[in-house]
């Protein structure tokens, strides 16, 4: 009898585990930014900054379709404009027009090769405020609402 208990709480404790394993995956889908259906944002952190001057933005983009997506970048309406920045190492950057993302690949617009850098800010950027923002995809331009970073709590 001792056995059958034993094996019994071990089947209990996986069956626990993979339903908290599963549920955790529910609580942080809910966390992302779903562009459309198929390309989900996550992890995204848009630095605070003073009026006039500079953010950065980083983030995980997962494309989950069949087919490739151009991604053109981010932009905020109260800025004068938006960039996507690549390093070259050695402190040398580039600026790009766009970054190809293949089915089922994850870009890390990690803020250390990649990242969205947004200069000329008309009003301030304050810890968990919001930003009207767009996201590009070639012609296709999706509004999107962000907070922006708290900078005493770690990201997601």
């Amino acid at each position: 009898m001792d056995r059958s208990w034993r094996n019994l709480r071990l089947v209990v404790v996986s069956v626990l585990s993979l339903a908290t394993s599963i549920l955790s995956e529910d609580v942080r889908a809910e966390e992302d930014y779903r562009i459309t259906n198929e390309v989900v944002l996550s992890d995204v952190r848009v630095s605070p900054a003073k009026t006039g001057g500079q953010t950065q933005i980083t983030f995980l983009l997962e494309n989950r379709s069949a087919e490739r997506v151009s991604f053109g970048g981010i932009t905020i309406a109260d800025a004068r404009q938006s960039s996507i920045v690549a390093s070259l190492g050695n402190g040398g950057t580039t600026i790009l027009d766009s970054i190809p993302v293949a089915p089922g690949e994850v870009l890390s617009v990690d803020g250390e090769a990649l990242w969205i850098e947004v200069d000329g800010l008309a009003k301030n950027l304050q810890p968990g405020g919001a930003i009207e923002a767009t996201v590009n995809f070639g012609a296709v331009v999706i509004p999107i609402t962000l907070t922006v970073a708290d900078v005493n709590k770690p990201s997601n």
